[in-house]
Parts: structure tokens; sequence; C-alpha cells
């Protein structure tokens, strides 16, 4: 029994070892690029019908927007295409600026007037990794609120 324990102690300490040699020497290059942006983000807040705001008082649907741009979609009078973006576990609408700011800087480039409106929603940074009865919320929500995004584009 006692050369059991000090086999077990034995691994567990070389686990140990290991992993701290890990931690301490085992360091990559960070390839992530930073996105910039050359106007102040704006989040418009896009109006659902009182139903589902009585319903999701805590989440919200937002348009994103910087500069020009955000000025220009002040009426929500949109004429790009729509992208909707999720915020994950406990994410902030607010992530969405890299995917926004990237979208406008390409369109700037594009001929033609091709060009995304950026739509993100809120979920109030909820925890809904582990319980299934806020993610089924949150799909509700996210259901009312394709249906506002596209009731934004009907001609």
């Amino acid at each position: 029994m006692r050369a059991v324990s000090v086999a077990f102690y034995g691994l567990a300490l070389g686990l140990l070892a290991i992993g701290l040699r890990e931690l301490l020497t085992g360091f990559e290059e960070n390839r992530c690029s930073m996105t910039y942006m050359f106007e102040y983000p704006e989040y418009r807040r896009v109006s659902l019908p009182r139903r589902v705001t009585r319903l999701y008082p805590a989440y919200g649907l937002y348009l994103y927007g910087e500069g020009v741009y955000a000025q220009e979609t002040r009426s929500l009078k949109l004429s790009g295409a729509p992208v909707l973006f999720l915020p994950g576990n406990a994410g902030s609408h607010k992530q969405a600026r890299s995917l926004g700011s990237v979208a406008l800087r390409k369109a700037e480039n594009v001929e033609g007037g091709l060009h995304f409106n950026v739509f993100t929603v809120d979920f109030n940074e909820e925890l809904v990794a582990l319980y299934g009865g806020s993610l089924l919320r949150q799909t509700h929500f996210l259901h009312e609120s394709i249906k506002a995004v596209l009731r934004l584009y009907k001609v």
C-alpha cells in the first residue's frame, strides 16, 4: 500500500513539475492583430414591439455605426446587407465593434455601394453556458430581433 502512495505522489509531483516548466517557458507569439477605429463607435437602439420589450426588459437590439455612417443611419433607412452579431456566453453587444469597424472600412474601398449594416443583440452579459432556461429566453428574443431587422428592409 505504501508503494502505491509513493508512486501516486511521485507521478503527481512529476506532472506538476512538467506543468510549471510549460507555464514558465512555453510562451508562444501572440498572432492576433488589433483592429483600430477611426471614429467614435455608436450603438443605436432599434425599437422593438412593446410586447417584446415587456417580455425581455433586460435585452436590446442595436445597430452599430461610427462617424458619418452613424449619422446617415439615424433614421434607420438602411440599404446594406444586414449582419446580426451574437455575443457568446456572458459576452457584450459592444464586441461587434471589431466586425462593424472593419466592415465599414472595407466598404469604403468597394465600388457599387455594397456595405453591411451590423446589428448586435444585447443579452445583458448573461451567463447561459450551463442553463437552458436563459438560453431559451435568448433564443426567443433573437427570433423577435430577426423579425424586427427584416421589417427595416421592407420596401
